[in-house]
């Protein structure tokens, strides 16, 4: 291990502790209101922001993990800078948006969502899993952060964009929403899909619990019911080739070639 990896390790160990100090444990969540401030007709229930309390928790994991040897490589060259650069872009883009900035919160969080876009996909493509510990501090908190601020694109998206009124939403609000809706729930889908039997199954999992604290949030019919009915898709989809195969159906990754 050269002094710069050492170097790398000391700075993830230090910006998640700044990571932890800047996203504020106030009640019993770090992400205390950080997606649902700014009501608009999108915005989740609360109970969604646990779901950030487990990938600070898994990212906790995952800078103790990469001191051991079967780490290094994935957390070094598969993870890299990007880190440090997403947990500062992040921390950016919460006090932004906590200090009603949206407009510019909205840049930030694009900028994460890249930065954390290219962890994810780096470490699908040429880091594959050889244990549990890789599945559970490596894949998995930057799985659940990539499915996390792909919602929270959309949230502070709308954020921007729209508003409530007394008279509650109209007919371009609620078109406008649901196409929000059809998105992550399409997203989640993709992520199931992406390269077949290397579909990630945590990332659309988020997706689906979002579109359930939607539900769980939003009155307007229109909105409550179709987001419920996403959710119930995006949270089932994932078990399709289970259920394919209790029928005796065969799905595609069955029907592909062993090679190739």
């Amino acid at each position: 291990m050269t002094k710069l990896h050492i170097f790398q390790k000391v700075a993830n160990v230090v910006v998640y502790l700044f990571f932890l100090s800047t996203t504020v444990y106030t009640v019993v969540s770090p992400a205390n209101g950080e997606v649902g401030e700014g009501q608009t007709y999108i915005t989740p229930s609360f109970w969604i922001s646990y779901v950030w309390t487990l990938i600070h928790l898994l990212l906790g994991g995952f800078v103790i993990y990469q001191w051991f040897e079967p780490a290094h490589d994935a957390a070094i060259h598969g993870v890299g800078w990007h880190y440090v650069i997403s947990v500062l872009l992040s921390s950016a883009w919460l006090g932004l948006l906590k200090g009603g900035h949206e407009l510019i919160a909205f840049i930030f969080v694009l900028l994460t969502a890249s930065s954390v876009s290219y962890v994810f996909y780096n470490l699908e493509k040429n880091y594959q899993t050889t244990s549990w510990y890789d599945k559970l501090f490596i894949h998995a908190p930057f799985s659940l952060w990539h499915g996390w601020i792909v919602f929270s694109v959309v949230i502070n998206f709308f954020q921007v964009v729209s508003h409530t009124s007394e008279e509650g939403p109209g007919v371009w609000s609620r078109i406008f929403v649901i196409l929000g809706l059809l998105f992550l729930s399409s997203t989640a889908i993709g992520y199931v899909e992406y390269k077949k039997n290397k579909g990630d199954v945590t990332g659309a999992i988020v997706l689906g619990l979002g579109l359930l604290a939607i539900f769980t949030n939003q009155q307007d019919p229109w909105i409550h019911w179709t987001s419920l009915a996403l959710a119930i898709i995006t949270l089932l989809y994932p078990v399709r080739p289970y259920a394919c195969k209790l029928v005796g159906r065969p799905t595609d990754a069955e029907n592909a070639p062993l090679l190739g």
